[in-house]
């Protein structure tokens, strides 16, 4: 709990003097926290800016900073709008306006042109746990800001080369993919970037954790995104089809373990996707299938048999996707500094509107690689079987 805060009356008056003379306007939100502490934070929520509040919700707002002023939650923030804060330190009950002007926002962004700002897409990065209640973003969250917010700007390619070829509008919105999305970060930050840019669009994700799925709804919910949907399912069992019978134009599988990676790969290529990003991990397959090399070093060497495996299991799905007609590359997705599970494979079909067609597929080609090199992988496999 920390240390033990006393607050005097005569701070209390303050306090209370200070709120009522910045809520007049209406607020979006109060926060209560303890000095020093992210942890013991108590959120009210306001009626809403520029709607005059009633004589009761100001009064509920006075005893609740009140209360928590004296249970040692001193550290006061009245969340104005997406620009404006008022700090008060309870202990003395002095308010202090702040306003997020383009130089903080600046600051907050590092100094980069970013897709999310922390005042346009303030209300997104909140709820899905990037920015704090208070409208700050935490230096234990500023390398998860700006890492999804690079990764829109690798995808947002692929829905500008997808808007090339073919329609998209409220009938026909672009319709993305998450296979194993877990709590939904990049789609969160997908929607929100498509929003930004006026394109419309239906994100669904799925999931085997029924947790992560439910979280997922309720973010949704509560930023009022009617075009995202979540469901629990394996990715082997998921319906990659909408109602009208079309696949999903852009696929997201990031960090989808091990074999999940093959399976994503596999359904998406079957749906006859446009675009599909894989960030592989755990790549743990093949190190149980390798018996032969020309470098026995890299058999005998755990850590190099590890480490081979993992980078032959990519090079060999970055095979098989060529050819199955897709185009691909490979960037770094974050930093190495960061997780050494950095890479970003990303796809997009050469013929997009052509018909899916497995005789067309040259998987031929990759199951002799794979038969000189004595390993089957799952991708392979499952083509084969398709094929």
């Amino acid at each position: 709990m920390g240390q033990t805060i006393s607050v005097k009356g005569a701070s209390l008056a303050r306090l209370r003097r200070s709120l009522r003379r910045h809520v007049k306007q209406g607020w979006a939100r109060a926060v209560f926290a303890r000095p020093g502490s992210e942890d013991d934070t108590q959120v009210l929520n306001g009626p809403g800016r520029d709607k005059s509040p009633s004589a009761d919700e100001i009064d509920a707002l006075l005893a609740a900073a009140e209360q928590a002023a004296r249970d040692g939650l001193v550290k006061q923030t009245i969340v104005l709008d997406d620009r404006t804060r008022v700090r008060i330190d309870a202990r003395f009950g002095k308010a202090k306006v702040s306003h997020l002007d383009d130089e903080k926002i600046a600051k907050v962004m590092g100094g980069k042109a970013r897709a999310l700002r922390p005042d346009s897409s303030g209300e997104s990065l909140r709820v899905i746990g990037i920015m704090n209640a208070d409208g700050t973003i935490s230096a234990k969250n500023a390398k998860k800001y700006k890492q999804v917010c690079h990764l829109v700007e690798l995808c947002r390619p692929a829905w500008e080369r997808i808007a090339t070829q073919r329609t998209i509008d409220d009938a026909h919105p672009l319709r993305v993919l998450d296979l194993g999305c877990g709590n939904s970060y990049l789609t969160f930050v997908i929607a929100e970037a498509l929003r930004l840019a006026e394109v419309p669009a239906h994100l669904h994700g799925v999931d085997t954790r029924d947790d992560v799925i439910e979280r997922s709804d309720a973010r949704a919910k509560a930023l009022g995104m009617s075009n995202m949907s979540f469901a629990v399912s394996s990715i082997r069992d998921t319906n990659l089809s909408t109602a009208d019978g079309a696949g999903p134009d852009l696929v997201l599988a990031l960090h989808a373990c091990d074999t999940a990676t093959d399976e994503a790969l596999t359904r998406a290529v079957q749906s006859g996707c446009r675009e599909l990003f894989l960030a592989p991990r755990c790549q743990s397959e093949l190190a149980g299938q390798l018996s032969s090399t020309p470098v026995r070093a890299l058999l005998r060497q755990g850590l190099l048999k590890r480490d081979y495996a993992a980078t032959l299991t990519d090079a060999l799905r970055i095979e098989l996707l060529e050819a199955c007609g897709y185009i691909v590359d490979t960037v770094e997705f974050v930093a190495s500094t960061h997780t050494p599970k950095n890479l970003l494979i990303r796809a997009h079909r050469r013929h997009p509107d052509a018909p899916v067609d497995p005789t067309r597929w040259h998987v031929d080609r990759v199951t002799a690689m794979c038969a000189e090199l004595g390993v089957e992988p799952t991708a392979l496999r499952l083509l084969n079987n398709a094929g």
